[in-house]
């Protein structure tokens, strides 16, 4: 496709999901339109979740094609006219070509934590950060009425601070936590994040 859309950049694979962005394309990929986190994908159809632009994701897509190409092509000259520097701009392209195909944009082990909870809340293999604002009001109210429904209307930020927790309600709780956090930035809402995730985190060294 010369002229149109494709999806380029992906990055932060966990759990066969992925973010991808939509960038319009008139030979060469120009602006990015929208990252996704991809559930499921046929050709050029996906199927996810729209979040926030990924930075990572959007360099991906501008870097990773121009690289690979880039290299070949510095190899293909370093072999017809080899000299110091030919060889040496093979080198840098091939290094930089591996580095941004293999290793740049990976889902680092506390981002995997974060996005193991959220798709088991959610279905959503996403940090809480990647959601817009209003995706992530969805999720959080989704998540407070859930709470509500499974204990007795309790008020989840009271239960937090009164420690009124057994291990069933700490993953939701985490959950609410992150995603308020992200709501209403504040010192407060960012030690409630910071007490729901060292619960969290306890709670899997003890029930796995």
């Amino acid at each position: 496709m010369a002229i149109g859309s494709i999806f380029l950049g992906a990055v932060k694979k966990y759990n066969q999901q992925q973010i991808e962005t939509r960038f319009t394309l008139v030979i060469l990929p120009l602006k990015p339109l929208y990252s996704m986190v991809i559930v499921g994908k046929q050709g050029q159809e996906r199927e996810g979740f729209r979040i926030k632009l990924n930075r990572q994701s959007v360099v991906a897509g501008y870097l990773r094609s121009p690289l690979i190409v880039g290299s070949i092509a510095a190899i293909l000259i370093a072999g017809d006219r080899p000299g110091q520097v030919s060889v040496a701009i093979a080198v840098i392209l091939t290094l930089a070509a591996l580095y941004m195909v293999l290793f740049y944009g990976r889902s680092r082990p506390e981002e995997q934590e974060e996005r193991a909870l959220m798709e088991e809340l959610t279905g959503i293999a996403a940090m809480a950060g990647w959601f817009d604002e209003e995706s992530c009001q969805v999720q959080y109210d989704a998540m407070e009425e859930a709470y509500k429904d499974n204990y007795g209307g309790n008020n989840w930020k009271n239960d937090l601070h009164n420690n009124n927790i057994n291990f069933q309600k700490i993953p939701l709780l985490y959950g609410m936590a992150l995603l308020n956090a992200e709501l209403h930035p504040s010192a407060e809402s960012r030690a409630m994040r910071n007490k729901a995730q060292m619960l969290y985190r306890g709670m899997k060294k003890v029930y796995g």
